[in-house]
């Protein structure tokens, strides 16, 4: 493909939103929530970031890693410690134009700041989240050769009786 051809095509096509990519209404945790329920709700939805909110606003996210660090330290009990005390308050939070947002500028934010998920506002409440393995997903479909189209079944005639 031609560069000038390439530019125009790169110029009609709309740029991906965080919207499109992001997984829409994630689960969340409160602050008081003991780790033990952050760890139940990590396992048993298959996530690794979870929002944490106080009185529906965002105030921070707790990851898989925080926990693991956490119960690291002598004294720690997941059944009695809460999140507040393994969530980070350094949250990456995209608004106010969210879910709109071009992809690329979170995915560069991310990169630069080494952030592992970008949590996405909408009239200030948790919208969606927009996570590296969600970017990895995008990076595979880019990526991938277009599928083969299958031959279709060939039929075979039924032998005459």
């Amino acid at each position: 493909m031609k560069n000038s051809t390439r530019a125009r095509a790169n110029e009609e096509a709309a740029p991906l939103t965080v919207g499109a990519l992001m997984t829409p209404q994630p689960f969340t945790i409160g602050r008081k929530e003991r780790l033990v329920t952050a760890h139940r709700l990590m396992n048993d939805h298959r996530v690794r970031h979870l929002p944490v909110l106080e009185h529906g606003e965002l105030i921070g996210v707790v990851t898989q890693r925080d926990l693991y660090f956490l119960e690291t330290i002598r004294g720690v009990d997941i059944e009695d410690d809460t999140v507040e005390d393994a969530m980070t308050t350094d949250t990456y939070a995209v608004a106010p134009d969210a879910p709109d947002a071009p992809i690329a500028a979170v995915a560069k934010h991310m990169a630069r700041h080494r952030y592992g998920c970008a949590v996405v506002l909408e009239r200030g409440k948790v919208a969606g989240i927009f996570t590296v393995t969600d970017a990895l997903r995008l990076v595979a479909t880019l990526t991938s050769p277009p599928r083969a189209r299958r031959p279709a079944a060939r039929r075979t005639a039924a032998p005459a009786a």
